[in-house]
């Protein structure tokens, strides 16, 4: 698609948030993250952690469940209020079937109960970080998308839109009252500015930005 893809990786690597009030248990969880090679970063309370993560963090939280003031629950709802897709891991001591579906009925990646195994956590982490890479892999694309679409004239738009829907020149001519030459002109503009070769580009550009042509 397009001949600039330049900057759609994320060039930091993920970041495994853990957040716990209980120093033992962070101690513990980011020992075994830096066993397994994996960049971690400690809260002590999910405000703190909420300050710090944004819409373009990418990697995974993982979360008590039971903390005071705000608990995992709570906080897997407001990372999901602010419309960020950072997958979250909750843990917990105490678990019940009722956290449980709670914790996914708000979309938690996963659910651990204390106990487990060091490779259990880490395998869960791991595959929450390829979700988070995947997720800001399509975000960046969508965005990029979006970028190059945002730059065409009004009545470009409309000629894009003629075109992907699979109208020829002199349709889209007769459709806009204009000659089959200025019709022309304007595909050609927006090939170049959209830095595509042809329809099947623009084609695969507004999949790309997730726009019903």
């Amino acid at each position: 698609m397009g001949h600039d893809q330049a900057g759609l990786t994320q060039e930091c690597p993920p970041t495994v948030y853990l957040v716990d009030d209980q120093e033992i248990d962070l101690e513990l969880m980011k020992r075994w993250c830096n066993g397994a090679g994996l960049v971690s970063c400690c809260f002590d309370d999910p405000e703190t952690l909420l300050a710090t993560l944004s819409a373009e963090s990418v990697g995974c939280v993982v979360a008590d469940l039971r903390m005071p003031r705000i608990d995992g629950l709570e906080l897997q709802a407001e990372i999901q209020h602010r419309g960020w897709t950072i997958p979250v891991i909750l843990v917990t001591g105490h678990g019940d079937a009722e956290n449980c579906r709670t914790a996914f009925q708000q979309g938690a990646f996963d659910f651990i109960e204390k106990g487990y195994q060091p490779q259990q956590v880490i395998q869960a982490i791991e595959r929450a970080i390829r979700q988070s890479q995947r997720d800001g892999f399509q975000k960046s694309v969508r965005e990029h998308a979006r970028s190059l679409l945002s730059k065409l004239s009004p009545r470009e738009g409309e000629v894009m839109r003629f075109l992907s829907s699979g109208m020829s020149l002199k349709q889209i001519a007769t459709e806009l009252n204009i000659s089959v030459q200025t019709a022309s002109k304007h595909r050609t503009s927006i090939f170049t500015k959209m830095r595509i070769d042809n329809e099947v580009d623009l084609y695969k550009t507004l999949l790309a930005a997730e726009i019903d042509s």
